[in-house]
């Protein structure tokens, strides 16, 4: 588990090298590339000490470049220097996606940079541009875009002239490690190799280790345990004759990854050991991941020496309890690695402590993947049947002590026997109280599933009600005005038409109250199939052409009545907010699932698009009600004009699992 966590981090660190490696590469293509036209020119005199501003503030304090390279990219707007404005939108990009996090913000000087590289039309630019694109989804934890847009940057670098010397070949080891967090191991491993083989040639020993380490960890996720060893002990060999070691730490993890599997544990020792004489620092989660490695290796090993070496350490609870320094999962699994230490060394009491602390930061972990109430009540229960297996194994050691005593020393039979009995007794009234208390959370879970059952029963009948006593009326003066319009036509039926009209939109409110309180329909089918049988017959009547994209296949996910009524009122105001508003011809909507669980309803059109005036979005009471529909069930919702032409409106909703 501690393994996977590892190989995570280390692809994050990984990552993050390359996308700065690519910039650097980047900058250097500026100064450097004589490919094209577009790359001889350089930044303009006046704006050079703009740049070069922001690029020396940035050494000490990313974030506070930012606002010296807004300045450089207004500055490069007014004199028309393309080159500025293309090396001022990477940056800013990059800058609020690693420094601010504020992927909207990045996503959309991206959408601008794009548009200037349209202008341009130089492949050099487009892969830039796009792989800074990547970086800003891949922060934002949206790996399938991110290596799309990796993908597009090494298509524009395949197409660019400009010597290799000047192209950015790490984008392949950046599009590697995508694919490896995305699970694709086998493209991870072809990009790597091809980023490999470039940096082979040149004899670039640092990208080199690299992109082993990057295999590596392909073939580990994909427990290709073969070449797992091979590539990381062609990584180790390379650091080893390497003078710069600021990548020793993922090599060192790797070859101890790679001694535990192959049993080695006296050489993984000796690799763990050198990492933590290294970084003695207490205060850091490197430290707590080489130590909890060295647990592992004694876990492993069962060397009962070795564990009591670690614990002669001592047991950091201030590091281990604050959650500022360490992550959870990594406070979660050092605290099971002190339990299986002291477990084996015999300190039973510490050793409850630890397990108990491992528990809870287990719940806190589930608690972003199920429901609270039944997290709690599984943690509770998991509690008390460990307690309960503690306390047997020591009721029966207890037993078995107390026979031997009696044997060795009939002396103090009576005492220890009293003794053996009293604490027998407490721990068995324990146990009973322990299971009562089980009981009566299960007996409370069963009543609340019982009052939820009687809900969806009445919410049933309430909507057969609906349909069948207030829609029968409903539609019985539909016709009703229908056909006295039809037996005096020669009359003015304004009013008739109004009592229709109003009859017809009390209808269609009244089957989608019916429709959501219908637990028949509490599923995201339901609510897919709803919104494509209200949108094509909304839009043919309005003549315009609509299209909807759905994934295949769409996994089973319960929604409720007020999630799905939100959701598809939503939708529907856009929809009336195009007829009424956009002058389109064509509307499309794309729904998505990503890895994360995140439903993504994207409604495009080839409209006028959004009007600049933004006092017009704020106080449109359409718009405020598609936003407050979206807070209501904890969801977003974002306008965004589309470089092509038309509005586009992205929701995005967490799917309960």
């Amino acid at each position: 588990m501690f393994e996977k966590y590892l190989c995570n981090r280390v692809l994050s660190g990984v990552y993050l090298l390359c996308c700065l490696t690519v910039l650097l590469g980047a900058c250097r293509q500026d100064q450097s590339s004589g490919n094209v036209a577009f790359y001889k020119r350089s930044v303009s005199v006046s704006l050079k000490p703009l740049i070069n501003a922001a690029i020396f503030k940035a050494k000490d304090d990313p974030a506070a470049a930012i606002p010296l390279y807004e300045k450089a990219l207004a500055a490069a707007k007014r004199h028309k220097d393309e080159v500025a404005q293309v090396k001022s939108y990477r940056m800013l990009v990059f800058y609020y996606s690693i420094y601010k996090n504020d992927f909207t913000h990045a996503i959309a000087l991206s959408d601008a940079s794009i548009l200037l590289a349209k202008k341009i039309n130089d492949p050099g630019t487009y892969s830039d541009l796009y792989a800074s694109r990547a970086v800003a989804y891949s922060v934002a934890g949206k790996l399938n875009e991110a290596a799309d847009a990796s993908t597009t940057a090494l298509q524009y670098l395949q197409q660019d002239k400009a010597p290799d010397s000047l192209k950015n070949f790490p984008l392949y080891n950046n599009l590697a490690v995508l694919h490896t967090q995305l699970g694709n191991y086998k493209l991870a491993v072809e990009n790597a190799n091809k980023f490999l083989k470039h940096y082979t040639t040149l004899k670039d020993t640092a990208r080199m280790i690299g992109a082993y380490q990057t295999m590596s960890n392909a073939y580990y996720q994909a427990n290709d345990t073969v070449n797992f060893r091979i590539t990381a002990r062609r990584a180790q060999a390379l650091q080893r004759a390497y003078p710069d070691k600021t990548k020793e730490y993922i090599v060192n993890s790797l070859m101890v990854a790679m001694y535990k599997s192959i049993k080695d544990y006296d050489s993984a020792k000796v690799v763990a050991r050198q990492m933590i004489n290294s970084d003695s620092n207490m205060n850091t989660p490197r430290y707590f991941e080489t130590l909890t490695q060295m647990m592992e290796i004694a876990d492993h090993a069962n060397d009962t020496a070795y564990a009591a070496s670690i614990l002669k350490r001592g047991i950091p609870m201030q590091q281990l309890l604050d959650e500022n320094l360490l992550p959870l999962s990594l406070r979660k699994n050092v605290f099971d690695g002190y339990y299986k230490m002291l477990k084996m060394t015999g300190n039973k009491e510490l050793a409850q402590v630890c397990v108990e602390q491992a528990y809870r930061l287990a719940g806190e972990l589930r608690k972003q993947e199920i429901n609270k109430d039944l997290e709690k009540y599984e943690i509770e229960r998991k509690k008390v049947m460990q307690e309960n297996v503690l306390l047997s194994k020591d009721l029966q050691l207890t037993r078995k002590s107390n026979t031997i005593t009696i044997l060795i020393m009939s002396a103090g039979l009576l005492a220890l026997a009293g003794t053996a009995f009293l604490v027998s007794y407490r721990r068995k009234m324990q146990i009973e109280k322990n299971r009562f208390e089980l009981l009566e959370k299960e007996q409370q879970w069963k009543q609340s599933k019982a009052v939820l059952e009687m809900q969806l029963v009445e919410r049933t009948r309430i909507a057969q009600e609906l349909h069948d006593d207030l829609g029968a009326s409903l539609t019985s003066i539909a016709l009703s005005t229908e056909l006295l319009k039809r037996k005096h036509p020669q009359r003015d039926t304004r009013e008739i038409s109004i009592i229709a009209d109003n009859s017809a939109q009390l209808i269609d409110q009244m089957n989608q109250i019916v429709w959501t309180l219908n637990n028949n329909n509490d599923t995201l089918q339901s609510l897919l199939a709803y919104i494509r049988k209200f949108a094509t017959g909304f839009l043919n009547d309005a003549g315009i052409h609509f299209t909807m994209h759905l994934p295949q296949p769409i996994a089973e996910h319960i929604l409720d009545g007020s999630v799905r009524r939100n959701l598809f009122l939503t939708v529907k105001e856009g929809l009336h907010n195009i007829v009424k508003h956009a002058q389109a011809t064509s509307v499309t909507l794309k729904v998505t699932i990503t890895n994360t669980k995140q439903l993504i309803l994207h409604l495009a059109d080839n409209g006028k698009g959004m009007t600049d005036k933004r006092e017009e979005m704020v106080l449109g009471n359409g718009l405020r009600n598609m936003k407050a529909n979206m807070q209501t069930i904890g969801g977003t919702i974002i306008w965004l004009n589309n470089p092509s032409g038309g509005m586009g409106i992205t929701v995005t909703y967490l799917l309960k699992t």
